[in-house]
């Protein structure tokens, strides 16, 4: 199998250890949250969408609750981010202090949040999204070689060379590695797809310009979201501009 091109995107340094049970664990519970989900439910990028996603997670008294069967239709980062919240809930249930935990559930809620703004308008923005913040709450680390990925990995997927204002983009759970019916080598992935929504399928590698591979090996650090700024001023630039190799680069020195 060929490698993925990418003629942009490089490789987040890795600020954790890999390979610990703790990243395995964590994965497995992503498939288990990915099996959990609705089936279909239609693709749509609407007020009515955006809208159902926020009436699907609440926080109520240092609880979290998260009920997919609320965000129907669906999109791809709003599908993304739900499996994610419902990976963390033992973390999250873990906190001791129910000030904490209050404060963690008000920053993990949907309020259709501008594009690096809070903590979904970080996992919504354009550019190295999930790769960011799971680097910056040091949650995790990313990758682009999908050799090194693992079943449970949070994906982008870009499917030509901008990344930013003008990318064309796809947030995705990696599966696993797969074929087309028509025999074409590809990665299996689920998330809200055109234009049954939830679900799984197999992209050609051929479509595929680059990826960026995102795994969390760290999900007690969920807390650090408390400490980050309001507004990442870098991803809420993607929506005026295009990335620079160099300035992806920067991000991980």
């Amino acid at each position: 199998m060929r490698f993925i091109k990418s003629t942009l995107l490089t490789a987040f340094v890795c600020l954790i250890p890999a390979g610990n049970a703790c990243a395995e664990s964590f994965n497995e519970r992503v498939l288990a949250a990915v099996a959990s989900m609705p089936v279909g439910g239609g693709y749509e990028v609407s007020r009515n969408a955006a809208q159902n996603l926020c009436d699907s997670v609440k926080a109520e008294s240092g609880r979290l609750q998260v009920q997919p069967d609320v965000a129907q239709p669906s999109y791809c980062s709003g599908a993304t981010y739900l499996v994610f919240l419902k990976a963390i809930l033992p973390e999250f249930n873990a906190i001791s202090s129910r000030e904490t935990r209050t404060a963690v559930a008000e920053c993990l809620t949907i309020r259709n949040q501008p594009d690096g703004v809070g903590i979904w308008g970080r996992w919504n923005s354009n550019g190295p999204c999930m790769a960011k913040f799971f680097a910056d709450a040091r949650l995790g680390r990313s990758f682009r070689d999908h050799n090194l990925a693992r079943p449970g990995d949070f994906l982008k997927l870009w499917w030509k060379s901008p990344v930013g204002r003008d990318e064309a983009g796809h947030s995705v759970i990696f599966l696993g590695l797969g074929s087309t019916p028509e025999g074409e080598s590809g990665l299996q992935i689920w998330s809200s797809n055109k234009p049954l929504g939830y679900g799984k399928k197999v992209v050609p590698l051929s479509k595929i310009s680059s990826a960026l591979f995102s795994r969390c090996e760290r999900p007690e650090n969920i807390q650090n979201i408390l400490v980050l700024p309001q507004r990442d001023a870098f991803l809420s630039d993607m929506l005026k501009r295009n990335a620079t190799r160099e300035e992806l680069d920067r991000l991980v020195e």
